[in-house]
Order: C-alpha cells, then sequence, then structure tokens
C-alpha cells in the first residue's frame, strides 16, 4: 500500500479516498511550495513513489489540456531531475560545492572590474614580520611646542577607558544609599572622564578617535569636571547630578551626542581636572595589570589586550603626573622619575605587540621599581 503523505490537516494523496473535485484540485496544488515543504519530510525515494503513484492515479482528472503523453513527458523529466538533483531539505542537505572563481583573464573588460588589484597598490609592499631589530628599537617621544598623546595612547585605549567606567558608575548610582556610601569613587570616576576628554580634546591624530567625541570633547570634558565637583560639595542633590552625569555618558556611548557649552578661549590646565592622588590611584591598578599579565608566559599570552591597555594608561598617565601646576611638576628628580616610568611603559607595550614575554616582563618589573623608587622620595 501506498504511504499516505500528508498535505494539509486530515489530507492524503491516496486518490480512492478522494472525491473527483478534490483529485483536480489536488493537481493544480502540486506547487514547488508544496514539493519543497513536503520534501523536507519525507526521503528521496518516498517522495518519487509519491509522484508516481500521483501520476498514475489521477491520470483520468487531470484537465483535457494536458495529453496523457505530455503528462507522462512532464512527470519523468520532473523525476529525473529530482533523482538526479542534490537532497533538498534542513536533514538531507550534503556539503555544496562552491563556483569556482572566475580567473582574471575571463573576467569582462570594464572600468570598474580590476584585472590586477595589485596595479593599484602606490608603494612598496609592507612587510609586517617581526625582526630582531624591532626589538631592540625604543620607541621615542618627539619634542616640540605641543604633546604628541598618540604616541603614549591610543584612540582605541581611550575609547575602551570610557566605556568601561559605564557599568561601575550606574552600580554606584543604582540606588541613593550605595551612592551616598560610595561618592568617593563617584568623584574618581567624573574625574578620570574629565581626564580622558580632556586628551581626546588635544589628541593629534583626529582620525584615531570618534570624530563626534573629538568635536564635542571640551564640553565633556568640562561636563564631567563639574559632575565631580558638584558630587563633591553639593550634598544631598548631588546623587541628582550624577545620576544626570551617568545617563549622558550613556547616551554618548550609544550614539547620541549632546552639545554642551564650554569657553573654549578660557585658558585651561590639567591641574582644574585632577590631582596627583588620583593618577596615582589609577597608576597603581594599572602596574597590578601589568604584574598579574606577566607573571606567566600563559597569563601573558591570555592579556595581550590588556597589556596594552595597562601600559598606554602608565606611560599616558606619567605625562599627565608633570603637567603644569601639578604637585612637584617642576622638580627636575620627580620628572626623572616619570620620564622613567613612561618609557618603561613604552617598552611594555612594544614587547607585547611583538609577543615577546621575557621583555615585557622585565619592563613590567621596572615600572614597579620606578614607581617604589619615586615613592621613596615623594610619598
Amino acid at each position: 500500500m501506498m504511504p499516505k503523505i500528508g498535505c494539509g490537516q486530515g489530507e492524503n494523496w491516496h486518490s480512492e479516498n478522494w472525491s473527483e473535485p478534490h483529485q483536480i484540485a489536488l493537481s493544480t496544488r502540486i506547487t514547488q511550495i508544496h514539493i519543497e515543504q513536503i520534501y523536507r519530510q519525507i526521503d528521496h525515494r518516498t517522495f518519487l513513489a509519491g509522484i508516481y503513484a500521483l501520476n498514475i492515479n489521477t491520470q483520468s482528472t487531470w484537465p483535457n489540456g494536458f495529453s496523457t503523453i505530455k503528462q507522462r513527458v512532464w512527470w519523468l523529466l520532473l523525476i529525473l531531475f529530482l533523482s538526479h538533483g542534490p537532497p533538498y531539505g534542513i536533514g538531507l542537505a550534503g556539503p555544496t560545492k562552491r563556483q569556482k572563481a572566475p580567473q582574471p583573464e575571463n573576467l569582462p573588460e570594464s572600468e570598474v572590474i580590476e584585472r590586477d588589484a595589485f596595479r593599484l597598490l602606490v608603494g612598496p609592499k609592507p612587510d609586517f614580520r617581526i625582526t630582531p631589530e624591532s626589538k631592540k628599537t625604543n620607541e621615542t617621544i618627539q619634542t616640540g611646542s605641543e604633546l604628541a598623546w598618540s604616541q603614549l595612547i591610543s584612540g582605541s585605549t581611550l575609547d575602551d577607558e570610557i566605556k568601561t567606567a559605564m557599568p561601575r558608575l550606574k552600580k554606584i548610582v543604582a540606588t541613593k544609599t550605595f551612592f551616598d556610601s560610595h561618592i568617593g569613587d563617584a568623584i574618581d570616576e567624573f574625574r578620570l572622564l574629565s581626564v580622558c576628554f580632556g586628551i581626546i580634546s588635544a589628541y593629534d591624530k583626529e582620525e584615531d578617535v570618534r570624530s563626534s567625541w573629538k568635536k564635542n570633547a571640551i564640553g565633556y570634558r568640562d561636563r564631567f569636571e563639574r559632575s565631580a565637583y558638584r558630587c563633591d560639595w553639593e550634598g544631598g542633590a548631588s546623587f541628582a547630578t550624577a545620576t544626570t552625569s551617568v545617563g549622558d555618558l550613556e547616551n554618548l556611548i550609544r550614539g547620541e551626542v549632546s552639545s554642551f557649552k564650554s569657553d573654549e578661549t578660557k585658558p585651561f590646565q590639567w591641574s582644574q581636572l585632577c590631582e596627583r592622588s588620583l593618577l596615582m590611584r589609577r597608576l597603581k591598578l594599572a602596574d597590578e595589570r601589568l604584574t598579574s599579565g606577566t607573571a606567566s608566559a600563559k597569563s601573558f599570552s591570555n592579556s595581550i589586550d590588556q597589556l596594552v591597555h595597562a601600559a598606554e594608561i602608565v606611560a599616558c598617565f606619567g605625562e599627565l603626573l608633570v603637567q603644569p601646576e601639578l604637585v612637584d611638576w617642576d622638580d627636575s628628580d620627580y620628572k626623572a622619575h616619570a620620564r622613567k616610568m613612561k618609557e618603561y611603559a613604552l617598552e611594555v607595550r612594544a614587547a607585547v605587540n611583538e609577543g615577546d614575554y621575557e621583555d615585557a616582563r622585565n619592563a613590567a618589573k621596572s615600572i614597579s621599581q620606578a614607581c617604589s623608587a619615586c615613592h621613596a622620595d615623594y610619598r
């Protein structure tokens, strides 16, 4: 007995259970969509058997426009096509053969399609291989009237530093009770955000930072500096200030940039945004990350991005420590300590980028030693 193949609820293809109108209607409903739906549920041989049964049992019900010869030829072609084609359906599908890529000589003549893409390249081919000489080359900071921040910290590190402040701040302002007991942390976060936007506003490679952030950096710098100030001095009203500022940061990260008024002609000094103790607290966290990330070869390989981030924070904040009007900024010995820390941080970054664990570990140790030597003289 032929298998009964469901076309719908309560239906089957066995013609003896069908009235003549249903049999005629069936012939018009065997469309490609029905075939595809049914073929997903049955195996190849059962489907072909069903096609053959339909052909024999419903032959008398086909419209007169189809002669017996035409009908048989049509079904024969359909069966041959299905039997030689690949199985259809998710459960039966085999690996698909990809069409071979066209050869350049077979491409049509066109002003849009270039047969040889290398012909359009300009200059010598870069060599991305690591050479022994590159490990010996120390990164140097260009001197000039303006500081090249891009040599100390990348746009992606600034981006990540700003984004990672978001979950910490949201936790702090989750409830007023929690905020009141962690208001110092909120002040630190807002001040560090103002520092980051201060660097973005003076960043020398505009293409490496978000254009919308660069355009509004001074406004956000002053916005978060005022937020820190108000949290420090406004008492009970500081929670509302902090909540609003966290919302501004969230909107910024989401792409909704606000335009805050700021006087760009007003003289600016880094001491307006932060004090040395804040920079030291952030440097301590970065130093701890460098120490843990270079504790073993395994931890090193698992912490590449974090090590680069931490190294650039150390280099950048080492430069901030000696900006005018910060404590001891004009002391020559203090400047020497800060310069060593910055240079060692750049060595860590270079070693990490080259995958050199030993050099990275040694440079990270040198940072810790430089910090200890500085603290012994200036704490």
